[in-house]
């Protein structure tokens, strides 16, 4: 595929330039080990982040432990998505049956990132995160096929975003009240 050429006249990279970028950063042993949650922007560079907190983590751990046992499908943690603005990790992810059959090839090859959102993608918020720049993930994850994103709050509420904008109510069968009980219960 050819590149983009965005507002400024740069060249940017496609979204399979993208993964293969992607697939090349996880393959280098330089990289590899290094104590930084890694995504890449929409060159193709890579940007580091502090890795998560035990506490992040485990959130987003019993979230994807949640949405699976409410919704069937599968949930899991980080899941590297190609999108328009770069790879981007989504700290938990929900998939239809339907996502994991058409995506069946990428999830059983250990693909290094999806080129399609899964159904639901999530992120977590934590204190070095900007609450744009979750939103700015919520966006590109939408434009990548999700059909909702969502940001949890530290203190537990749940903002819903979809093509649209913000929603009160999932379109998922999620109760959003249930959910944020059993976060809280951490």
């Amino acid at each position: 595929m050819s590149a983009v050429i965005d507002v400024t006249g740069q060249t940017r990279r496609t979204r399979d330039e993208l993964a293969r970028r992607w697939a090349q950063v996880l393959q280098d042993p330089v990289l590899r080990n290094l104590p930084f949650r890694m995504e890449l922007n929409r060159w193709g560079h890579i940007e580091m982040t502090p890795p998560a907190s035990p506490g992040h983590m485990r959130i987003a751990s019993r979230l994807a432990f949640l949405l699976r046992q409410m919704l069937g499908g599968d949930a899991f943690t980080e899941c590297a998505i190609a999108t328009s603005g770069g790879v981007k990790v989504a700290d938990v992810v929900w998939c239809s049956d339907a996502f994991l059959e058409r995506n069946r090839s990428a999830l059983a090859t250990m693909q290094a990132s999806l080129l399609e959102a899964p159904d639901l993608c999530i992120e977590v918020m934590s204190p070095s995160n900007l609450l744009a720049e979750l939103a700015e993930k919520a966006a590109l994850y939408l434009e990548a096929g999700a059909k909702e994103s969502w940001i949890l709050h530290e203190d537990f509420t749940i903002q819903i975003v979809d093509g649209p904008g913000q929603r009160e109510h999932s379109q998922f069968r999620v109760d959003l009240t249930t959910l944020r009980s059993a976060l809280q219960a951490l």
